[in-house]
This record gives C-alpha cells, structure tokens and sequence, in this order.
C-alpha cells in the first residue's frame, strides 16, 4: 500500500507541475481579421438582396484570401461610407479603387485588377441644353476634375455611380463619365442597350485617361496582415489569376469598342 501511495503522490506531483507549465506556456495567437469592404458596382462586383457579394472581381478576392491565415469578413457598403469610414480602420481590404494622387499616400496598393480609359457620355442623338449638368458618385476620384470641367454647380452626386448613371439615361443630367466596360455593365443590370448611349470624347486630364481600378489596403493595417496579402499575390495560382481577370476584362471590353464603333 505505502508503494502505491508513494507511485500515486509522484503521478499527482508530475500533473501539478504539467499544468503549471501549461500555464507558463504562451497562448496560441489568434488569427487577424481582414474585413474585404466593396461597393454595388457592376460589371466588377455586385451585390445580392441577401448582402452577399459575387462578380469576377469578388470571386478573385475569395481565391485570394484563401492563401493567408487570417480570419476572413465580406462586407458589402456604400462608396461613401468605405471612403469616409472603413478606408481609415485598420486592416480593411477595398476591391475596385481607383489610384489617383489624392489617394497615392492614404493606401497600401496591392495589385491593379483593370485598366481602361474614361468616357464622357450623354444620351444619343440627344439635344442639350445651354447648361449641362453631370452626374457622379459621392467621393468619387473624378470630383475635383469634373467640378473644374464644369463647374462645381453644374455636377450632382448620387449614393453609387449605377444611380449616377441612371440619372443620364432619366434624363436628369446630360453628362456622366466612366469606362465602356463599367457603362456596359451598369446598363445591363438596369435591362438597357449601350446604344442609348453615346461617347462624347475621352476624359482626358493628366492622370485619369488610363488609371484603372485596383486592390488597396487601409493605410492603418498590420505588417501581418500586409506581408499575407503580398505573399499571397505572389503564389503561382494568383499571378495566374490576375492575369486572367484583366485580359478577360480587356478582351470584353475590346469587343465592346469594336460594336460602338
């Protein structure tokens, strides 16, 4: 008995000093948040009834993220609320934005996701009136151009560039600008041929003939969270990726020109 006892005060003393060691032990790190932020903007990305995002460029992102370790959140927003509010939290990833060098400084660029010239557009065979007024999205990189162009009276900002544009084909404005494909895409949704419309000339001011849209990270995000992403986008399956999505982009586009022309 004094054998057993001895053997069960040894076991007892090796399991105290196991659990004080566990408790010495460093917790296992959590993973970081990434929220993925995006806006309702066909063709690039759209957004469900339910709030659930689809579209080539979603569908790039989720491929994307499946190569960090980090704990992943889609949330889809108004332009306004993610350039006055999310842009500025820390580890927001925003889809489809546009570099400008207003913004150049306030973000950590990642990859160019499309690229294509600007539009000015109105509605064809349309007579304008002696003042033209031009529509566009709340915070929209264009703002400052558009107002020198014509005139900080003359443009009205809607909640998303897909009401922007509606308001041209309503008739509420005579002007609107954005790339063929983007045209293209936000006149599908809305059951609408691209023939209703009508190129006035390329926007051409400095920078903005050819800026593209891009892949940013909110300026305030970890190292962590930055290193997983560029290491991600250097993973052979996302090169390939990107590739495909702009070339996919540009080929539909190309075709579009082709008709209007």
């Amino acid at each position: 008995m004094n054998k057993i006892n001895f053997f069960g005060d040894i076991i007892k003393t090796l399991i105290f000093i196991l659990g004080l060691l566990s408790l010495s032990l460093p917790l296992p790190l959590k993973a970081q948040e990434l929220v993925v932020v995006f806006e309702h903007n066909p063709p690039y990305q759209m957004v469900k009834e339910n709030g659930a995002g689809y579209g080539p460029v979603i569908k790039f992102a989720q491929q994307l993220v499946k190569y960090t370790d980090l704990d992943i959140k889609f949330e889809a927003l108004p332009w306004a609320r993610i350039m006055q509010k999310e842009a500025f939290k820390p580890n927001r990833l925003i889809l489809s934005i546009s570099r400008t060098p207003k913004r150049e400084a306030n973000f950590i660029w990642l990859t160019q996701i499309y690229r294509g010239e600007q539009y000015i557009w109105k509605k064809a065979n349309a007579v304008d009136p002696k003042n033209i007024l031009v529509s566009m999205e709340r915070n929209s990189h264009k703002a400052d151009l558009l107002k020198r162009y014509y005139k900080p009276k003359n443009v009205y900002e809607f909640l998303d560039s897909q009401q922007a544009l509606e308001a041209l084909i309503k008739g509420h404005v005579q002007r609107y600008v954005g790339s063929i494909f983007g045209v293209y895409g936000k006149l599908t949704e809305l059951g609408i041929n691209i023939d209703k419309l009508e190129r006035v000339g390329i926007f051409k001011e400095s920078y903005t003939s050819k800026i593209g849209l891009h892949l940013a990270l909110s300026n305030t995000s970890s190292d962590l969270v930055h290193r997983q992403l560029i290491q991600a986008l250097t993973h052979p399956e996302m090169i390939k990726a990107v590739g495909i999505l702009m070339r996919d982009f540009e080929t539909k586009e190309q075709n579009l020109v082709n008709n209007l022309n």
